[in-house]
């Protein structure tokens, strides 16, 4: 699982300095030379780094660690605190509109896992007393809208599907069936796509501009690893999005992506899942 390998590292830093009765400022660099090297192995982004670890060793050197009763486990409390705040402090959950339906509109890279991950947001909320629809507005993958009807089978939610015509315009229209027909969530499955694709991210914002989403989810694939940075960075810049989903967390036990994606966009992880 994630942060499995991240984990084992950094208990291997902190065990130069659990029982130790006093240590000293270099003992704390030393340490946090590790603490550097775990990160980079997991493959946090190195801006993420390099940041983390100043904010960890100026409280570490200012809080006076080192003339506390037991500095080794202050020490590892402030990487622990330091490292939650990285990840957002606290779960962060999905948002709703006031008005029929909330919709939550999915994107990301081609591979990220966002179809399964629609079926699976979709189970999630129908176990909350939701009535969610699956809009299939990915027309550029072959068998897309047929692999998001086997989904939306698999777990009980109708899918709207249009066939090829403009995505836009079919998430325009899933709105007004979902009103219709009164499915009070929406689940916008978009089209993979590279964030240097100019005409396919423009077709994004056009959707954002005409549907009005509660919130825009970029979807993750945990072992992206550096890359993930630069992908997040993009999409948030175009769509300033709302959240992150990480999906595939048991193939990686690194973990980078989502301390990077988080740390870089400032947006909570507000789904993860395995698969």
């Amino acid at each position: 699982m994630a942060f499995e390998g991240l984990s084992e590292k950094l208990q291997g830093a902190f065990k130069k300095l659990t029982g130790k009765g006093k240590i000293s400022e270099q003992n704390i660099k030393d340490a946090m030379r590790d603490v550097r090297m775990a990160l980079l192995e997991a493959d946090v982004n190195y801006t993420v780094v390099k940041d983390f670890i100043k904010q960890v060793t100026e409280r570490s050197i200012g809080e006076k660690v080192i003339s506390t009763l037991n500095p080794g486990q202050q020490f590892i409390k402030i990487v622990n605190e330091e490292l939650t705040k990285l990840m957002g402090g606290s779960v962060a959950k999905l948002t709703w509109s006031p008005s029929v339906p909330t919709i939550y509109m999915l994107c990301g890279l081609q591979g990220a896992g966002k179809t399964t991950m629609a079926g699976k947001l979709a189970l999630n909320l129908l176990k909350q007393n939701k009535k969610p629809l699956l809009a299939a507005c990915d027309i550029y993958r072959p068998a897309a809208i047929s692999q998001l009807q086997i989904v939306g089978r698999q777990v009980g939610v109708p899918v709207f599907e249009k066939g090829t015509q403009d995505p836009v315009k079919t998430a325009k229209e899933a709105v007004e069936y979902a009103r219709y027909y009164g499915q009070d969530v929406l689940i916008i499955d978009t089209a993979g796509r590279l964030h240097v694709d100019e005409e396919l991210m423009e077709e994004l914002r056009r959707m954002k501009e005409a549907v009005h989403p509660q919130e825009i989810l970029l979807v993750v694939d945990a072992m992206t690893g550096q890359d993930a940075v630069n992908v997040a960075k993009s999409f948030n810049d175009l769509l300033n999005i709302d959240g992150v989903i990480v999906t595939k967390l048991d193939g990686d036990a690194r973990g980078g992506a989502a301390l990077s994606v988080r740390a870089v966009t400032g947006k909570p992880i507000k789904f993860a899942g395995v698969g």
